[in-house]
């Protein structure tokens, strides 16, 4: 099995054979003038998620000014907008990226048994990372973003698998919070390992428990793009010795895969030493297996929804519930996006908000509606 402790960086060069940038909308001019000089790399496409999303809501609410007769509103600064969990890049650029010239030309990415998957930042010490696992080991490599390591896996897995969009396939997730844990012992620094049918994917930050027993983490685990598993095992293990769990539990998958929502319960843990209370943690999960169809059988779908989105959330916006709000906004705006649509669409939401809600600007972006959960995507 490979491993992610050993790492092989790059420089931040982008070779010549690639056209990917580094995330943010800021440019380093002497970076333009290399590029100039050199193989010229193509500039973002107008129809970017950072050019679409980064001023919506500075629209409507010019929108809202324009149509109470406030005036002609001032030059509104652009807002970038930062994913959850990003850094915005310096005016350096991709100093830290892990773009991967010489070393990832050097890379076999042929054969059936290349996988290519973000690393947790828990094992590599780093955010934004992903690995290349091929026949003769594996590498991992950094990024600024989130958006320029998923930019990376895309093509990547499309330089893997370059008819990737018409076979079938299925695509496996995790999401996993890990709360909290009782009746450990104290003082003691630990923290809680998951493993995927024996290999390590993520860890909590190490945490000493108090002299009662209990230790809260609170940390949640997104884990996309894994590979076939049949059994989750948390494992508490000590800060300093690492390979020796403390106590452990073995979760089938198929047990979080069932429930429609994300399950919750305390796993009581079995360790070696066995004693009167064994310490037990506290967890909330769901894992998903979508079966994703080839692209072709989607295309009535996406000309249907780009087409009528707006009578498709007038009819369901009062029939849904919020959780399911939040799941119809989230694929719509990812659907749109692809169509090229996602602006018009988030700014007609956000109008149709505007007018709903009339003089209360107070409410405005702030219930739990299909316009704000679009946004929020």
């Amino acid at each position: 099995q490979a491993s992610c402790r050993s790492r092989n960086r790059t420089g931040s060069s982008v070779s010549k054979s690639t056209n990917l940038h580094p995330a943010g909308g800021r440019r380093d001019p002497a970076a333009d003038e290399r590029s100039t000089r050199g193989a010229g790399r193509s500039t973002e496409s107008e129809t970017s998620p950072t050019s679409q999303f980064s001023n919506v809501k500075g629209l409507l609410w010019k929108r809202l000014r324009e149509r109470k007769g406030r005036g002609v509103p001032k030059a509104e600064t652009p807002v970038v907008t930062v994913l959850d969990g990003e850094r915005v890049p310096s005016w350096n650029g991709s100093r830290e990226s892990l773009l991967p010239p010489h070393s990832a030309a050097e890379l076999d990415l042929t054969g059936d048994n290349v996988i290519v998957r973000p690393v947790h930042g828990s094992i590599v010490g780093e955010k934004f990372c992903f690995q290349i696992i091929t026949g003769e080991g594996s590498r991992s490599f950094g990024c600024t973003s989130l958006a320029e390591r998923d930019r990376w896996i895309e093509n990547l897995r499309r330089t893997v698998q370059p008819n990737k969009d018409n076979c079938e396939r299925l695509e496996l997730a995790l999401s996993l919070w890990v709360y909290e844990a009782r009746d450990l012992p104290p003082r003691r620094r630990l923290r809680c390992h998951l493993h995927l049918d024996g290999t390590l994917f993520a860890r909590t930050t190490a945490k000493v428990a108090g002299p009662d027993g209990e230790l809260f983490w609170g940390e949640l685990f997104q884990l996309a793009a894994l590979p076939s598993a049949r059994a989750l095992t948390l494992a508490l293990c000590r800060d300093d010795h690492p390979g020796q769990p403390v106590a452990s539990i073995t979760v089938p998958l198929a047990e979080l895969a069932a429930a429609r929502q994300p399950l919750e319960r305390w796993y009581p843990l079995s360790g070696p030493g066995g004693g009167e209370r064994m310490p037990s943690v506290r967890v909330r999960g769901r894992y998903r297996e979508v079966r994703v169809l080839p692209i072709v059988r989607y295309k009535e779908l996406a000309e249907f929804i780009t087409f009528h989105y707006r009578e498709l959330c007038a009819r369901l916006e009062p029939t849904i519930a919020v959780r399911h709000k939040e799941e119809l906004a989230g694929a719509l705006v990812r659907v749109l996006q692809s169509t090229g649509k996602a602006k018009s669409f988030l700014i007609d939401l956000g109008v149709a908000e505007l007018d709903r809600f009339d003089d209360r600007e107070a409410l405005i972006f702030r219930e739990n509606t299909l316009a704000t959960k679009a946004i929020d995507e």
